[in-house]
């Protein structure tokens, strides 16, 4: 009798949590539409504001950055599972076969990047006169691009690197001599 008290209250517990963390969920998602109409964006117009500001923020920080992103994401998750294996003291699993593949296509985003931020960057600049704004502009985008591409790889390469056992746990090591 006791057991099933107990697992009811978890069950209640976890549904109260499974609430919780949608409610969360919900107004993370109507943040940004809460944030246009507090603007005075017409509720008809919200599309159109959401497809310009979206196109915004990725000119300002180089449209390779979306497709880096969802490499990152590949690839912080692979780390994050093997960290978990880890510390559960699980087995070490060898790579995916999708992960070389995404660590040379964030190098070469990242080198995409920088090509396409400097191209725009010096598209600004005239003989004549120089504005700065416009190259200070590419130049960062081109920076970030390969500075995140770079970070992206570098995880993913301490990933395939199958040769390096886990180190032991400090509490199996023998005691220091």
């Amino acid at each position: 009798m006791r057991s099933r008290r107990g697992n009811r209250a978890r069950a209640g517990q976890n549904a109260t949590r499974g609430m919780a963390a949608s409610a969360a969920l919900g107004v993370l998602a109507a943040a940004p539409v809460a944030a246009l109409l507090s603007a005075g964006v017409a509720p008809g117009e919200l599309p159109a504001a959401s497809a310009r500001g979206f196109v915004a923020e990725v000119e300002s920080v180089g449209f390779v950055l979306v497709p880096q992103m969802v490499l990152a994401v590949g690839i912080v998750g692979l780390a994050l599972q093997q960290g978990v294996r880890r510390a559960a003291g699980l087995p070490r699993i060898g790579p995916p076969a999708w992960l070389s593949p995404a660590v040379e296509s964030a190098l070469l985003l990242g080198l995409l990047g920088t090509i396409s931020g400097m191209v725009a960057g010096f598209a600004g600049v005239s003989p004549t006169e120089l504005e700065p704004a416009p190259l200070v502009r590419g130049l960062g985008a081109a920076l970030r691009s390969t500075f995140v591409g770079f970070a992206i790889a570098l995880v993913g390469v301490w990933l395939k690197d199958e040769e390096l056992p886990y180190p032991a746990p400090p509490e199996r090591l023998g005691s220091p001599t």
